[in-house]
């Protein structure tokens, strides 16, 4: 959860930020920290408010509309920056409407708050009220909700567990449970007549076949009643005590053995003293230990299910992934902390670069590290990961070596063996756990990704991974797994970042174009051995925990970027033309696919003010474009010499001994500089590619 100051961001669906009512909601309005000025700008269909720009808003509340406005005003603690707040000092009715409403802060803070000083007044925990905005569709048009003291005890709800094992199908299908009143014996059980105890809004966690398969919420109170039909050929006795449920499904579901042995230990209810489930139907849970398996799971319940967990804090003992507090940076302030980190490593890399991985992992979770071996690119991929918070012992970060016999996605992703049981392959737990906290990145690295064929064991992600879409505001594919296949479905998370190494020689397999298409390929060959200052006086730097939001993707289609950035991508788009003409002797050229994702990187790298817009389509042109090309023939010499062309209004020479691109004068010196080792290669060797050098 984003927390800064006053202001919180829970994992709700739209919600554009929480914020606690204090003083100055009751007299003019509230100040948007720089934080979550990017919610607003979303909510706003990406529309953002300028420095002194005073903008008409909608607050809508019970169907009731108020104006206020947001304001870009300049403070002298801003630096310059600005800051936006949102103002209804003179709407009287909102006014009376929060004093009402927020009866019990208002009412703390006029006996408490000592106006002749401008610090805001602490309200005790106990005591602490909030309002909600939430994204409405329409610009600058928000709702929202109040989460007073009375309405948040209200909604405060009581646990439950339910062991259905063979009637889950049918209980589901009708929206109930049923128990019997009595046993074969004539007795009545404790863990039936529990049943009665529910309260309306109360939660039930609904158990079968070794793994929690839905969450499901009362609608009414346990009432007296027959055993249903659907039911009848269960031997029980007929009278019995029926509760209405709301059944939302977990996805994925809840395995037994996800669920920590210590705390299953600490919990009596349906557990024994090993941890392991007890004979019974009903038992009642603690909070302590929903709030644990909502907080560890939180992406697996459904939305409203979400809405009724919420502000439930419970202490961890189990595995925890944030280890540091959360913190917020701009993109840039992101990549001088990373390339500081490295450096602080020993590995020298020139920030451009970081830049460049950046940008590409932002643009397409998918990036291959190519290279001679030994020059530090699984060292790379670590550091980066582990200077933003993210390391094998929080489990954010996974090394997997591929192994030479791998030739298909079970030997990532899992196969059911003889048994009929899925054994777990080594990315879907790392895709569990990222699914299970949306707001971290979390980072893979397969290591030697090119000694079994790519194609053969990677393409089923691949496949996913194109699936993607938007779906209420987030992010989705089509399922990596199915519960037909595997007992589960589980899909690909947007906050999983893919890193491969590879290394070109004769061990290895080439990639084809359905790979080099869905990646952006880095080449790191350069390598600095008298880099020394690590040794020195260069300081140690610590990691700093940043969450997904810094590397989350904002564009998926092309008309996502065209909003705002329609002259970059008909800039960009008149460049790729050009070498598609070139490309075109030996169908070399790009499709839509790679224009787009080009298109996504520049314009990222626009919004940061990262790299010059040459500099930034040379490293595009290097990753993307030139490693499509390979051949032996005249057309693939005729193609290199018209990119060599393009690249720096310059013919290619052959005469020349050693071919050195002037910086100043060549557009694109980083591809220029590459086609002409591929020219030489071909000239030497009768064939060329952009992995032989």
């Amino acid at each position: 959860m984003k927390e800064v100051r006053s202001w919180s961001k829970p994992y709700l669906t739209n919600l554009i930020g929480r914020k606690k009512v204090d003083w100055s909601i009751f007299k003019y309005g509230t100040t948007i920290p720089k934080e979550f000025q990017v919610d607003f700008t979303t909510a706003n269909g990406d529309r953002s408010i300028k420095l002194g720009e005073n903008i008409p808003i909608e607050l809508i509340y019970n169907d009731e509309s108020y104006k206020v406005y947001l304001r870009h005003v300049n403070r002298k603690e801003s630096n310059g920056g600005g800051v936006l707040q949102l103002r209804y000092d003179h709407n009287a009715p909102l006014r009376e409407l929060l004093e009402k409403t927020f009866s019990t802060t208002y009412q703390y803070l006029s006996e408490n708050r000592d106006g002749k000083i401008k610090k805001q007044t602490p309200i005790p925990e106990e005591l602490t009220e909030y309002i909600d905005f939430y994204q409405t569709g329409e610009p600058f048009v928000y709702k929202m909700e109040f989460q007073t003291k009375s309405n948040m005890e209200q909604s405060k709800p009581t646990f439950w567990w339910v062991n259905q094992g063979q009637t889950y199908n049918q209980e589901k299908s009708g929206g109930y449970l049923w128990a019997p009143q009595q046993n074969k014996q004539g007795r009545a059980l404790p863990h039936h007549v529990l049943l009665l105890e529910p309260k309306v809004g109360d939660i039930v966690f609904c158990y079968s076949s070794l793994e929690v398969k839905s969450v499901g919420v009362v609608k009414k109170e346990a009432y007296e009643a027959a055993k249903p039909t659907a039911i009848a050929s269960h031997d029980w006795q007929r009278d019995g005590y029926f509760l209405e449920l709301t059944y939302y499904d977990l996805s994925p579901t809840i395995r037994k053995d996800e669920i920590p042995e210590e705390w299953r230990l600490k919990e009596s209810g349906p557990f024994d003293i090993n941890g392991n489930l007890k004979q019974g139907y009903f038992f009642e849970l603690s909070k302590d230990f929903a709030g644990k398996i909502y907080s560890l799971f939180t992406e697996r319940f459904a939305a409203e299910v979400k809405l009724k967990m919420e502000g439930y804090q419970p202490n961890h003992e189990g595995p925890v992934v944030k280890e540091n507090p959360i913190k917020y940076f701009s993109n840039r302030e992101v990549i001088d902390h990373i390339y500081t980190y490295i450096k602080s490593k020993g590995f020298y890399y020139r920030k451009e670069e970081v830049i460049n991985l950046f940008l590409s992992l932002k643009t397409k979770p998918f990036v291959i590290l190519s290279g001679i071996s030994g020059t530090g690119k699984t060292k790379m991929a670590q550091w980066f990961a582990e200077s933003v918070g993210a390391t094998e012992e929080n489990g954010q970060f996974s090394l997997i070596p591929i192994r030479p016999d791998w030739n298909d996605g079970s030997d990532l992703l899992g196969f059911i063996d003889i048994k009929g049981e899925f054994k777990e392959g080594p990315l879907t737990k790392v895709i569990r756990d990222a699914n299970s906290h949306p707001d971290m990145p979390y980072f893979v690295l397969l290591d030697e990704m090119n000694l079994a064929r790519v194609e053969y064991y990677f393409s089923d992600i691949l496949s996913v991974m194109e699936s993607r879409k938007w779906k209420d505001g987030k992010i989705v594919s089509s399922n990596l797994l199915t519960k037909e296949t595997a007992g589960i479905e589980l899909k690909l998370p947007d906050n999983l970042y893919i890193i491969g190494t590879v290394n070109m020689d004769e061990t290895t397999h080439p990639f084809s174009k359905k790979v080099l298409d869905r990646a952006n390929t880095i080449e790191f060959n350069r390598v600095k051995l008298d880099n020394l200052a690590f040794l020195k006086d260069l300081e140690e730097k610590e990691p700093v925990v940043v969450g997904q939001e810094v590397f989350a993707s904002s564009f998926l289609h092309l008309k996502d970027v065209f909003k705002k950035n329609n002259e970059l991508v008909e800039q960009v788009t008149n460049e790729i033309v050009k070498m598609n003409s070139a490309l075109q002797l030996t169908n070399a050229h790009v499709g839509y696919r790679v224009r787009d994702e080009i298109c996504f990187y520049m314009a990222y790298n626009d919004q940061g003010n990262l790299l010059k817009f040459e500099e930034a389509l040379d490293h595009c042109i290097l990753q993307k474009v030139l490693p499509r090309i390979s051949g032996s023939d005249l057309r693939v010499d005729q193609l290199l010499r018209n990119l060599y062309q393009l690249f720096t209004n310059k013919q290619f020479e052959d005469e020349m001994d050693t071919i050195e691109i002037d910086a100043n004068n060549a557009i694109y010196p980083q591809s220029a500089a590459k086609v002409a080792e591929m020219l030489r290669r071909l000239k030497e060797d009768g064939f060329t590619s952009f992995w032989v050098s």
